[in-house]
């Protein structure tokens, strides 16, 4: 059973694009895909988010797990920023995905989100450590309203990333597949989708899924980085 993938990306209503995004095809026949989401202004994210996919991939590719993707992903974020004090706080959020058969293996750091279409549903796979998920337990406890915490300030505030520094916050997990599974890895820009709108584009091409995530217009559209894993049919 083998996998295939594509992406694409936008950078939305931003001057600029700091999202990096990388697929892999492994000795094996495995498939691994990466999206990192820079923070840090400009300079400091474009090259976070690069850096941590680049060596992602190279630790994964030298026969490393997700973890050691992710130790060497951390380490090159903190080295690319020692002395450059232009990068000084750059940082990324990264999620990676590994497809062996009928499993998928996972993990991230951050709150790019990682997406399971399957069976007529759509379920996140993996945590978000933003704020948004206690800002919305509020609204659970009725202490804010669904509007006012959409708008919340704080909402995107991350809690954890790729910066160099030691992590404290890692989510992984696996998975057995059905067999019309399909998967999307994301950059948090396609979040202005609700999760019933990204179901209705998760049989597209990533390109066609941007492109819902811009017609909706939002003012302040963050980079967009869409990468679809499916089966070969």
């Amino acid at each position: 059973m083998r996998w295939r993938g594509e992406g694409g990306q936008h950078q939305g209503a931003r001057p600029y694009q700091e999202d990096s995004w990388r697929l892999a095809t492994l000795g094996d026949g495995s498939l691994l895909a990466v999206v990192a989401d820079g923070m840090g202004g400009h300079a400091g994210g474009a090259v976070a988010s690069r850096l941590a996919v680049e060596a992602f991939v190279h630790a994964v590719e030298q026969g490393g797990g997700l973890s050691d993707g992710l130790t060497e992903a951390n380490v090159a974020v903190g080295k690319g920023a020692a002395g450059h004090p232009e990068l000084n706080g750059m940082g990324a959020t990264l999620v990676a995905a590994h497809l062996r058969g009928d499993e998928v293996r996972w993990i991230s750091v951050g709150d790019s989100p990682f997406y399971l279409v399957e069976a007529g549903q759509i379920v996140r796979l993996n945590a978000d450590h933003s704020m948004a998920p206690q800002i919305d337990a509020l609204v659970a406890r009725g202490m804010l309203s669904e509007a006012e915490a959409e708008h919340h300030p704080g909402r995107h505030t991350l809690r954890e990333a790729v910066m160099g520094e030691p992590l404290t916050l890692i989510d992984k997990g696996s998975r057995r597949l059905g067999p019309d599974a399909k998967l999307l890895l994301c950059s948090d820009g396609v979040q202005s989708l609700k999760n019933e709108q990204i179901l209705a584009q998760a049989a597209l091409p990533a390109d066609r899924i941007i492109s819902a995530v811009l017609a909706v217009a939002k003012e302040h559209q963050d980079n967009i980085t869409v990468v679809k894993l499916e089966r070969v049919r």
